[in-house]
């Protein structure tokens, strides 16, 4: 039991997000790059911690880095999510993509390139092409976070559809929905949030994330629960925010 909520925890921490509509587009969005760190709580205990980093290499590609790493009793689980990208017309396109799962039970790892010549997705440990369909709309599941904080403040959409390859190397459609922005008050301090929910159908799990304008929109909370009950609470500890060179 206590190892199924361990798994439920990190899936919906797995740094976890193609716009459906885009009504409206403000030429000042940018994707910022960014160091934040958050708490990770349950029922006001805390359970573990957890980083995204965001930065430009020397090629001007973005280097994304993602970590989450909980404990509980005798558990633990790591996760680390490495994404590399381009961002061009307000699009991401992925170029590498690894996730590394480890702690308690199977250890797990896939990475995989982006090849668009070929328009293969391209399994790094054998060289073999991932049965995915190619398509221009197709990212990862790391850099779909940055895509859907970049969508938030690029247009005025409310719903917002993405196609991703996960860290099981299989194909998933997301999709979300904006709703209204709240007042936070967060161990980084009180901040103002547009809140994004997951939209499932037939499925008791909910997730809801957080996004504050004033950091570039980057994600300041998120919340996973099932059958009402909270299962996790990622909170914003610190946070450094910079405009991409």
């Amino acid at each position: 039991m206590k190892e199924t909520l361990m798994l439920k925890l990190l899936t919906g921490f797995a740094l976890l997000l193609t716009p459906l509509v885009m009504p409206l587009v403000v030429q000042s969005a940018e994707l910022k790059i960014y160091e934040t760190h958050y708490m990770v709580h349950r029922g006001g205990s805390h359970y573990g911690e957890a980083v995204r980093a965001l930065k430009i290499d020397e090629d001007g590609r973005y280097q994304l880095y993602t970590e989450t790493e909980i404990s509980l009793l005798f558990l633990s689980d790591r996760r680390r999510y490495w994404s590399t990208f381009t961002f061009d017309d307000g699009q991401v396109e992925p170029v590498f993509f690894e996730y590394r799962r480890s702690g308690t039970g199977k250890d797990k790892r896939f990475a995989a390139t982006f090849d668009s010549d070929k328009q293969q997705v391209v399994n790094a440990a054998n060289g073999e092409p991932v049965a995915i369909e190619w398509g221009d709309d197709l990212i990862d599941e790391a850099s779909m976070l940055e895509q859907l904080r970049y969508d938030l403040q690029a247009s005025d959409a409310t719903e917002f559809n993405y196609r991703v390859i996960e860290g099981d190397a299989e194909e998933d459609h997301l999709k979300y929905a904006r709703l209204q922005q709240e007042t936070l008050k967060l161990p980084y301090g009180e901040i103002d949030a547009i809140k994004v929910v997951r939209v499932r159908e037939n499925s008791s799990r909910e997730t809801d994330y957080w996004f504050a304008p004033q950091l570039g929109y980057v994600l300041v909370k998120m919340q996973q629960r099932e059958d009402g009950d909270e299962v996790a609470t990622l909170l914003l500890d610190t946070a450094e925010v910079g405009s991409p060179e």
